[in-house]
């Protein structure tokens, strides 16, 4: 059977796929694109499952990626037994391969809309529930204000609400919730960019040693690949000045995309009332280097998904990122350039 899971909210079809295998209670193995031998384990599962095999699950986690030829032969495997389940990952489903599969399941798990609050709420509400934290209306509206749109950042505040109060959560005070829940949890986790980025260098070191206790790696990580990214699109944009007003601050936030607050900060504007001179990015880096940062961060990407150590991975990125990746790069694929979609490196053509 081939269920695909289709949509935007990657949190979702994680919390899918870990209870489906945990009532099923069957093999599990994770597929990536850059696989080499992915088809041909799929087509062997197909036909060796036998009366007394256990069942199997495959999870296809970045279908997307796929190149097309390798799409249409996926698609032309005979999938159809009851003891072996596919999970196939990805945004949209087309019309090819609705008719190509056979007995296909389709689940469609989307994220709210970043203005909805109220179906947030409820969304916090139900994930509470799947994950075992359950929490009220009430509560949900408490943590949404303190967190926002950010279903990563909802699910991790509430594993760590739900173990500070010994499963009473709905018990919680407003000010205790606001005290556990750092306010603008994702800025804190923007903070650890600019700290790099600004070579702040031991104040990364130290946010790094925190966030991995608090936060899924992949989060961490997507996150820093967001902070390269945002300064590789606003390198693109903006001219290449010491010094720029407010209005052009807010001009290139528009075209780019990037909050006016990360905007100023990157190109090195000096709020009224801080001590510390801001850094122009602009003049510290140029578009070969961040790109570079961002191909490092695509590589540790991938090893974390197989078990990498975040940590060492990353303390190892600062020290690549002090030596402008002059090891890692110098023989390495230096064409490619990567982006992010929802969370997911993604290769530009």
């Amino acid at each position: 059977m081939v269920i695909f899971l289709i949509g935007n909210s990657e949190l979702q079809k994680e919390l899918y796929v870990k209870s489906f295998v945990n009532e099923q209670n069957c093999e599990y193995r994770k597929i990536f694109s850059d696989e080499d031998n992915k088809l041909a384990e799929l087509k062997n599962a197909s036909q060796s499952l036998g009366l007394f095999s256990e069942k199997k699950a495959y999870d296809i986690v970045d279908f997307d990626e796929w190149p097309k030829k390798e799409k249409d032969e996926f698609f032309n495997l005979d999938l159809g037994r009851n003891d072996l389940t596919i999970f196939v990952r990805t945004e949209k489903l087309g019309k090819e391969a609705k008719k190509s599969v056979e007995g296909i399941k389709i689940v469609e798990l989307e994220k709210p809309k970043e203005w909805e609050e109220d179906k947030w709420i409820d969304f916090i509400v139900s994930t509470g529930d799947k994950i075992g934290t359950p929490c009220s209306k009430e509560t949900a509206e408490k943590i949404f204000k303190l967190t926002g749109p950010d279903e990563y950042a909802i699910i991790s505040e509430l594993q760590k609400l739900y173990i500070y109060s010994n499963g009473q959560l709905d018990k919680m005070t407003p000010s205790e919730i606001e005290d556990v829940i750092y306010k603008r949890t994702i800025s804190r986790l923007d903070e650890l960019g600019f700290s790099i980025t600004e070579e702040r260098f031991e104040s990364a070191y130290k946010l790094i040693d925190e966030l991995v206790e608090e936060y899924e790696p992949v989060l961490i990580v997507s996150s820093l690949a967001r902070h390269f990214v945002d300064l590789l699109n606003i390198t693109v944009v903006a001219e290449k000045k010491l010094k720029f007003s407010w209005p052009e601050i807010s001009e290139i936030s528009k075209i780019t995309g990037v909050q006016i607050p990360k905007t100023a900060r990157y190109l090195g504007f000096k709020f009224k009332g801080q001590t510390n001179d801001p850094r122009n990015h602009l003049i510290s880096y140029n578009f070969k280097y961040i790109n570079n940062a961002i191909k490092n961060l695509y590589r540790i990407d991938r090893e974390i998904k197989i078990g990498g150590n975040v940590r060492v991975l990353l303390y190892k990125f600062i020290e690549d990122f002090k030596s402008n990746f002059i090891d890692d790069f110098n023989n390495s694929e230096g064409g490619k350039f990567y982006n992010l979609n929802n969370g997911q490196f993604k290769e530009m053509k």
